[in-house]
């Protein structure tokens, strides 16, 4: 596993030919398994008590082997998936 941000991500699978890989996703206490996701497809995913969105977006697919970067919000409060309650 390795720690990127608050998550953690491990490699299962690579297939450089099709640009296809497996990735575990370890967040707070819950692990995602992404199987058979292409290069430049976003995964996104909810962390924390607030639901925050992260994106996972893998550019290049090699054989032992990933290249992409991880889309954190900015700006928290505004980025949180709740329901907003407006009293009437």
């Amino acid at each position: 596993m390795t720690r990127v941000a608050d998550i953690q991500l491990q490699l299962r699978r690579t297939d450089p030919k099709k640009a296809k890989y497996d990735l575990l996703i370890q967040v707070d206490d819950s692990r995602l398994e992404k199987k058979d996701r292409t290069a430049n497809e976003p995964v996104q995913f909810l962390v924390g008590r607030d639901k925050l969105r992260y994106e996972v977006v893998v550019n290049y697919v090699d054989k032992d082997r990933i290249r992409g970067y991880l889309s954190t919000p900015k700006d928290k409060v505004l980025a949180a998936e709740r329901p907003q309650f407006r009293p009437e």
